[in-house]
């Protein structure tokens, strides 16, 4: 049994697999009591034995049970959801008018199929004569492209104290600083599981995409992050702060949840208002700030695509690219780290080029 710093109690399993030293959570106490959490931990010692990752397991157990309920459900009964969350803002009248089109052309043919069975086949069968979707159109939100301008020189000192000083949890203004020194997007920072990181190798390893937001990567490959020191420095404070959780940054609420990426949404506002930040800079103006200052520094753009992650129409080219540059990316996330060091001392000032 181990005690967060909540105060709650879980049981847990503690095992070694391929080497490193694991744990999965059986459940909380007093949910389950002892007689329980035994029979249960019998099971995954069984399991063990059987050469299954029993934390992994439970990962995709629940990868599954998602994907179960979304097959219960039927492109019917999730239309109608959806409507009811989307159509809130329009008058009465609307929100008739658009329904019955599809109780009235949609829901007779495909509505009682589950979701994640309707196919473009059977969606063909709607448009022998017309289109119903034809007066849907503008009912689907879609956001205008986004471009997210990066910080300035001149701008990134005073984000940075503002970041490490203002009054949000610690593990949040970690998660901040973690999110600009490895340059990936918000969820993977957010949903990190310390599986993934080998600090002796300084590495960071996000595993390829999978079904549900996870954390993992948009690609169909896994993306290696080569931590700089500073990474790598910060990680040792965030591993005091999560204490026995599976999770690099875990929520504030309980540790065996993420953190949610609304926590560094806030953040992110709060120095918005405070004046810390433009109006109009986001979490992902990080990517935009590390690409502007790599590219300023003449790094080669392969490395610079490398880094951000960028999808490659080769699955087989992108795969050579990311062991053809890891050197030069290496090179360019320390470079990188050491930079804002110095822009934050004071030490050392660039300028952009104008555009």
């Amino acid at each position: 049994m181990d005690v967060l710093t909540s105060s709650s109690k879980v049981w847990r399993y503690s095992y070694r697999i391929d080497g490193k030293r694991t744990k999965v959570t059986i459940d909380g106490y007093p949910t389950i009591g002892i007689k329980a959490a035994r029979n249960t931990h019998e099971d995954l010692v069984a399991k063990l034995a059987a050469g299954i990752d029993p934390a992994r397991q439970k990962q995709l157990d629940k990868i599954n049970a998602a994907a179960t309920t979304a097959q219960a459900q039927t492109f019917e009964t999730f239309s109608r959801v959806w409507f009811a969350e989307k159509m809130t803002q329009t008058t009465a009248r609307t929100q008739k008018q658009n329904l019955a089109w599809m109780v009235n052309d949609v829901f007779p043919v495909i509505g009682a199929i589950p979701l994640g069975q309707v196919h473009a086949s059977d969606v063909l069968k709607l448009l022998v004569t017309y289109n119903p979707a034809t007066a849907m159109k503008g009912l689907i939100d879609k956001p205008p492209a986004t471009h997210y301008p990066p910080l300035k020189p001149n701008e990134i000192r005073r984000f940075l104290e503002a970041v490490r000083t203002c009054g949000a949890h610690q593990g949040t203004r970690l998660a901040v600083e973690f999110l600009m020194l490895t340059v990936v997007r918000k969820d993977n920072v957010c949903k990190a599981h310390w599986e993934h990181v080998d600090l002796k190798k300084g590495t960071w390893t996000i595993p390829r995409r999978t079904t549900g937001g996870n954390g993992f990567m948009k690609m169909p490959q896994p993306h290696t992050v080569y931590l700089s020191r500073q990474a790598l420095a910060l990680l040792e404070r965030t591993r005091y702060l999560s204490d026995t959780s599976e999770w690099v940054f875990p929520s504030v609420q309980s540790q065996s949840k993420p953190m949610n990426d609304v926590a560094i949404n806030h953040l992110f506002s709060r120095l918005r208002v405070n004046g810390d930040i433009p109006k109009v800079f986001a979490p992902h103006g990080l990517r935009s700030t590390a690409s502007t200052m790599m590219n300023e520094e003449h790094f080669p753009p392969d490395v610079v695509e490398v880094i951000l992650a960028h999808k490659e129409r080769d699955a087989t080219r992108g795969s050579y690219n990311h062991a053809r540059y890891i050197k030069g990316v290496t090179e360019a996330l320390q470079w990188y780290a050491d930079k804002l060091d110095k822009l934050v001392t004071g030490a050392d000032v660039i300028q952009f080029k104008a555009a």
